[in-house]
């Protein structure tokens, strides 16, 4: 296992700064992810870890040893591409003890460790196959043995699942995370997809223009963004102009959301005094209009309906014009609900506010 150190790392093309500061310790043994969308920064930042690119300034360090300087094949990496990068001349036994022949193990270790890591990702048997032959799936499963049978210090992952259908994701997310904490590999894996880094990461960094807009636990990068920019890019969010109207107290103060007085804290202040809610879809509460609204509803009417099994989402447009996502789950009574519908919304209470600016 291997602590990573990332100090102060830019990179730039010309005048393009690609990279802004970015600075992070990740722990031994983390599975590490860097999530953002198209032209962040993040592949970037996974090839200067791997050592294919050289930043314009600052360290990478991997535990005491200083690798910005050295060339990929001396840091001990092992790397997963996006398109697998097989040999297709070469069979599955052979692409994936290509590593251990290069570091001229002896032949029956070779064939031991090859052998057991193609059972580790479920392929035992088919060691003789050609990659041509195989489904995408199982070439990402070979790909992802020939990484761990070297033993690397960190495990590289750039969008490995980008290629696959649906359920093979949801099945190879689980493959990867499963040998990942099995093996206890320092891994950072890159990907645009906030989905799979929620459910695979120890870790999650949000890249925002070259630099981490936030980092920590899956948890709280969902339950407590820090800005606008982040609750909008993990999860669906609801975000909508705030006034703060009360004091401070306790950490919890008193806005004023769509007309509806909505009581919260904010993970971060605005210099500016604007502020957003962010209201998830599954944090709302909605019912049938009957009577006049309570303290804290707001008054609005259903503009389309999705069924999806387990849950039905909802589009309401309020009175004033916002138009908000709500989710109901099972048999509530938003399941019941029709285009048209007078309906009654109010929030969650203790709501995250963020910057207006932070977006």
């Amino acid at each position: 296992m291997t602590e990573l150190t990332l100090s102060n790392i830019q990179k730039s093309y010309g005048d393009y700064l690609v990279l802004k500061d970015v600075k992070r310790q990740i722990s031994d043994g983390t599975f590490f992810t860097l999530l953002g969308p198209s032209g962040c920064g993040k592949t970037t930042l996974l090839r200067i870890i791997a050592g294919f690119v050289k930043p314009t300034a600052g360290t990478v360090m991997f535990g005491s040893d200083d690798v910005t300087q050295m060339p990929p094949h001396r840091r001990g990496i092992g790397m997963v591409f996006q398109d697998y990068a097989l040999f297709p001349d070469k069979t599955v036994f052979e692409n994936v003890a290509y590593g251990l022949r290069a570091r001229r193990l002896p032949k029956d270790q070779i064939r031991r460790k090859a052998n057991e890591y193609l059972e580790r990702v479920g392929l035992s048997g088919l060691g003789d196959r050609l990659p041509a032959l195989m489904s995408g799936g199982q070439r990402q499963r070979v790909a992802l043995a020939r990484a761990l049978v070297i033993g690397p210090r960190v495990l590289l992952m750039d969008e490995p699942l980008s290629n696959l259908d649906a359920a093979l994701r949801v099945q190879m997310r689980d493959v990867i995370r499963s040998l990942q904490q099995e093996t206890k590999t320092t891994t950072i894996f890159v990907t645009h997809d906030q989905e799979e880094a929620l459910a695979m990461s120890d870790e999650i960094a949000v890249m925002k223009e070259g630099r981490i807009d936030q980092c920590g636990r899956p948890q709280d990068i969902y339950r407590n963004p820090q800005t606008a920019y982040v609750a909008s890019f993990v999860g669906s969010a609801n975000l909508l102009r705030a006034r703060r109207i009360g004091t401070d107290w306790n950490g919890v103060s008193d806005f004023e959301v769509c007309g509806a007085t909505v009581s919260g804290r904010t993970t971060s202040p605005a210099e500016d005094g604007k502020y957003m809610l962010v209201a998830r879809p599954e944090n709302l509460a909605i019912r049938r209009s009957r009577g006049v609204p309570k303290c804290g509803e707001v008054v609005g009417r259903v503009k389309a309906v999705q069924f999806q099994g387990y849950r039905t989402g909802l589009s309401v447009v309020l009175n004033d014009g916002t138009e908000v996502q709500v989710d109901g789950f099972g048999e509530s009574e938003a399941a019941s609900m029709t285009s048209g519908d007078e309906v009654f919304l109010s929030f969650a209470d203790k709501s995250v506010f963020v910057p207006e600016a932070s977006l």
